[in-house]
């Protein structure tokens, strides 16, 4: 039987929750440590209950600063800043980083200088990393050396495969796409004033263009 990859997840929102819930129960995935700001009680609060994907099958149980899921049993640690938790402590060999902060290679490079052996990043970088990735198009691509790696957005990951299909079966010459996002914990419910006047409205009431 092969090893199993342990994996810590830096920042539990959304992102971070779904992963949780896509694997805890993946023979081949082990969880070791989640980082975030919010308390352990919070958290598990988040991960039992969903607004949108309701209940976890499973209980989700807190037993200190651990994160108890069936055969899961994950330490939650505060959140701070890249380079500061001991990964190799832990023994992750993958982060992924899922809080939407941190977008340049320098930063995200700082887990593997505290003992990951490789990074995701769930948003589009900054600057040059080592390998974008989007399943269904080119997962196959992962090296042994590429180290900090991104799968992009949601919205590249959607429209990359739509294209790729279009583009096989047809053949493309040029393409213009439009798409509308669900809203996100950044916006506001209520008209606000921002630096952004698109931002600035009510999130639930407008549909909002956004790059």
């Amino acid at each position: 039987m092969s090893k199993k990859i342990n994996i810590a997840l830096y920042g539990f929102g959304r992102i971070g929750r779904n992963l949780f819930r896509l694997g805890y129960d993946n023979p081949n995935y082990n969880f070791v440590a989640i980082s975030d700001f919010g308390s352990a009680e919070t958290l598990q609060y988040l991960l039992s209950r969903d607004s949108i994907h309701g209940a976890m099958e499973e209980t989700v149980e807190l037993d200190g600063n651990y994160l108890k899921v069936k055969d899961q049993h994950v330490r939650v640690i505060s959140g701070g800043e890249p380079g500061t938790i001991p990964w190799d402590a832990l023994q992750a060999d993958v982060v992924i980083d899922a809080t939407g902060r941190f977008l340049t290679r320098e930063k995200l490079a700082l887990h593997l200088e505290s003992g990951a052996k490789r990074v995701f990043l769930t948003r589009n970088p900054k600057n040059d990393i080592d390998r974008y990735v989007i399943p269904g198009v080119n997962e196959s691509s992962i090296s042994a050396n590429d180290k900090i790696i991104s799968t992009t957005s949601s919205t590249t990951q959607v429209l990359a495969l739509m294209v790729k299909m279009l583009d096989e079966a047809f053949g493309l010459k040029r393409a213009m796409m439009t798409t509308v996002h669900a809203y996100t914990a950044d916006q506001p419910l209520a008209d606000v004033a921002g630096a952004d006047l698109r931002r600035s409205r009510s999130a639930v009431e407008n549909i909002i263009p956004n790059t």
